[in-house]
């Protein structure tokens, strides 16, 4: 991804802006549009990518971990949803919280505040003497990973040219969710399987495991010292020479600790928009037109990550019940998450071509087919990986472009809390629809199940009708008129 258009993309010393009416509405859209994509953009989202590879990874352990920590601890199958349900519900304590203090301190501090939290309460994990010590650690976790996935999305969002922006915001899935996915399972058979008696057999493994989770956190933690904070963030705060800085090192293509050199001024004054000196002006979400697409996007969050949660916590139990020891379960778990690439990459590719509305309706009605044909062929390995995959392959699809989709429908003082309250809306539903399965499996079985994940997907695509289309328009083209 380049942009010709605009040659002093890489250069250290970027020449001054064209000229254009200052003040005039989308004139920092404008000049985001003209600075392209360049290395430094790339690096950047390369370090949000690594914050939510992280992610992805914890979110997968509860699963992976049932044998060890019904060793440790005699946990049954409710107990384990439940572990799930508290860091997920740390996780909307973590969106909305973080959301709220990086609309008010900056994404780039929040982020930093995250990652930390999330690594300590790994450690903790790590040394769980008892369930409800591992509870209590497992809802830190929760809180760190929960703004760390709806930040990153803000600062991407708002750093990167219209033209990339749902692809790049979308690609960002695949290093989480995609790429994530699988190689969690990979290492949780590796840990788990061959490794297993060398780290203190099953009752000790898993401890491991958050270990070797955590430790990476802190690398990411330093680097990220280096990002530039949204230009959005600090023009909407008033601050326009820092907004200008950062501009200019997103334009060099190089990110340092300081700007060297001269700093181009690619807006004035007249750009600092009319919000600067309020506090997060939390009206702006109660507006009727803020209501209803935090409505349509947030119950299709619901249906989506619901579905994709449920699946991950109870399919190493489906197929242990269908008579496949733990390992075999853990080996077609990763199998099956190679369709989650696919699905990630394919909502990265079709960001760029199709509107987001169109992407999400066709990705619940092929899911919902895919869910049912599971419910009713999945029999023996070979159908049983085709169809767990194909069905992973739709929600990777749907959850990253509801992902890319949910910050475009905010203003910039209000966009990494709206991003937090219906990626928020997700997250509870991450933490209620396991418990809801849990039932369904033990009366219905993997039929049940699937046909429940079916059902969900039906109200995912009506919901997905009534929010805004934002393809191939500017984030101050689709939040000019108040909401």
């Amino acid at each position: 991804m380049s942009s010709p258009d605009f040659p002093h993309r890489t250069a250290p010393r970027p020449a001054a802006p064209p000229p254009a009416a200052a003040g005039a509405p989308g004139r920092l859209s404008e000049v985001m549009d003209r600075i392209g994509w360049t290395r430094a953009h790339a690096i950047v989202a390369g370090l949000v990518l690594a914050g939510m590879f992280f992610d992805a990874l914890e979110q997968d352990t509860t699963g992976a971990i049932t044998q060890g920590l019904k060793a440790s601890f005699g946990a049954g199958t409710a107990d384990l949803a439940f572990v799930n349900t508290v860091m997920i519900v740390g996780g909307l304590v973590g969106r909305v919280g973080t959301g709220y203090l990086a609309d008010r301190k900056g994404r780039r501090y929040a982020l930093a505040f995250n990652l930390l939290l999330y690594t300590l309460g790994g450690v903790l994990s790590a040394v769980s003497p008892n369930l409800v010590f591992l509870e209590v650690s497992r809802f830190i976790v929760g809180v760190g990973l929960g703004g760390e996935f709806t930040v990153g999305l803000a600062l991407v969002t708002e750093m990167v040219a219209t033209k990339y922006r749902g692809t790049v915001a979308a690609s960002l899935n695949i290093g989480s969710g995609g790429v994530g996915n699988f190689v969690a399972f990979g290492l949780f058979l590796v840990v788990l399987g061959p490794l297993n008696d060398a780290l203190g057999g099953t009752s000790a493994s898993w401890r491991w495991l958050y270990v070797l989770l955590a430790v990476p956190a802190v690398l990411v933690v330093f680097i990220r010292r280096y990002m530039p904070e949204s230009p959005r963030f600090l023009l909407s705060k008033g601050r326009l020479d820092e907004a200008n800085a950062a501009l200019t090192t997103l334009a060099s293509g190089r990110l340092r600790r300081k700007n060297r050199g001269e700093v181009t001024p690619y807006l004035t004054e007249a750009d600092i928009p009319a919000v600067v000196g309020r506090t997060v002006p939390l009206r702006t979400l109660a507006t009727a037109g803020s209501l209803r697409r935090t409505a349509a996007i947030g119950i299709a969050s619901w249906m989506s990550f619901g579905a994709q949660i449920t699946l991950l916590v109870l399919m190493p139990s489906i197929l242990v019940a269908q008579g496949y020891s733990i390992s075999d379960s853990l080996a077609f778990t990763m199998v099956m998450n190679f369709g989650s690439l696919l699905g990630a990459c394919a909502a990265a590719l079709l960001a760029r071509v199709v509107g987001r509305r169109t992407t999400v309706v066709a990705a619940a009605v092929l899911g919902c087919g895919a869910a049912v044909a599971f419910a009713s062929f999945a029999h023996g390995t070979v159908l049983i990986l085709l169809l767990g995959g194909t069905f992973q392959l739709f929600a990777l699809l749907l959850n990253t472009t509801l992902a890319a989709w949910s910050p475009e429908v905010y203003p910039t003082e209000v966009r990494a809390l709206g991003t937090s309250i219906v990626n928020g809306i997700g997250n509870v539903s991450g933490a209620v629809m396991p418990l809801v399965a849990v039932p369904v499996f033990a009366g219905w079985g993997m039929s049940g199940v699937f046909l429940m994940l079916a059902s969900m997907y039906v109200v995912l695509a009506i919901a997905a009708r009534f929010a805004p289309e934002t393809y191939r328009l500017s984030l101050e083209e689709i939040n000019r008129t108040p909401v």
